[in-house]
């Protein structure tokens, strides 16, 4: 007698554990995989966000240094003096008119603020954040002091400049405290104008060309400073 043979229907209570399981292993990996993608554009677009900032405020540094006041507006014999102070030497060259560096005190100009005011800016870090000064425009020297302050960028602990002297390439500025060159700003600004010699000129050393301006952001994963390199008119 023959039995019929019976043929199997759907699957078994294993094969469907085995499918599940697996099913549930490609969620969990799709889901890590959708999560690292996620967390790694968060972190791109906050990256991109400092990088963003950071060029702004290099670009305002920019700016305000291709609007300093050249030797036809500032008194030639401030300009010597506000050199002489930084103690530079004919070797070591000099900062542009209107363009001191202070270690300390940051980066000073006077600025061209348009219809013909001129004002006072510094650049400088506090609190670990670059911050802006200026002062109120006029027509008259001696001009008001940087006293207005706005804070540009956070996280910065570091500021440096350095300027391009021809034959010797990017070298450290002269540096001068940041009382005696308003010292001798005030004191030189109320004198009459000097002609330049050149016993004078040949004191003071060649003028900078350009200024190479270094922020370094308070990150623990790179100590590389973002540069800006500006070509002074």
């Amino acid at each position: 007698m023959k039995h019929a043979c019976r043929v199997q229907q759907g699957f078994t209570l294993i094969e469907v554990l085995v499918a599940l399981t697996l099913m549930a292993l490609v969620s969990l990996i799709s889901w890590r995989g959708l999560d690292a993608v996620q967390r790694t554009g968060e972190r791109l677009d906050e990256r991109a966000e400092e990088t963003l900032s950071m060029v702004r405020a290099l670009g305002q540094i920019e700016r305000d240094l291709l609007l300093h006041a050249g030797a036809d507006v500032l008194p030639n014999s401030l300009s010597a003096a506000a050199n002489a102070a930084t103690g530079s030497a004919g070797a070591s060259g000099r900062m542009p008119p209107g363009i001191t560096w202070d270690r300390d005190g940051g980066l000073s100009l006077v600025r061209a603020a348009g219809d013909g005011l001129w004002q006072q800016l510094r650049w400088y870090l506090k609190d670990g954040a670059l911050v802006r000064a200026v002062g109120a425009p006029s027509y008259l020297l001696p001009l008001p002091a940087a006293e207005t302050e706005v804070v540009v960028l956070e996280h910065v602990k570091g500021l440096s400049v350095k300027m391009w002297q021809a034959g010797r390439g990017w070298v450290e500025p002269p540096s001068a405290t940041r009382e005696s060159v308003i010292g001798t700003v005030q004191a030189e600004s109320s004198a009459q104008p000097e002609t330049n010699t050149g016993a004078n000129t040949q004191a003071s050393g060649s003028v900078a060309s350009g200024l190479e301006i270094s922020l370094y952001r308070e990150d623990p994963t790179s100590d590389k400073p973002y540069r800006k390199v500006v070509v002074l008119p």
